[in-house]
């Protein structure tokens, strides 16, 4: 069993680490001063990982609790 605040670290820190391509698309974006043309790219890249996040920090909190997660 783990304690609830490393149950929430773990969960915020694989949060945090789902958002690094957005993040690098962003840097790459405005490192070729075509921030505005990228938009829709990025947008994509901050729905998917968005989405990610929700499906996989519930997930996390479930398995460090102890708890069964049911194969499909």
């Amino acid at each position: 069993m783990t304690t609830y605040n490393q149950k929430r670290r773990a969960q915020v820190v694989c949060a945090l680490l789902l958002h690094v391509p957005l993040v690098a698309i962003a840097a790459y974006a405005v490192a070729r001063g075509e921030f505005g043309g990228s938009l829709g790219l990025m947008g994509v890249a901050l729905v998917s990982t968005v989405a990610a996040t929700l499906m996989i920090v519930p997930y996390i909190g479930r398995v460090l609790d102890g708890g069964a997660v049911a194969a499909e």
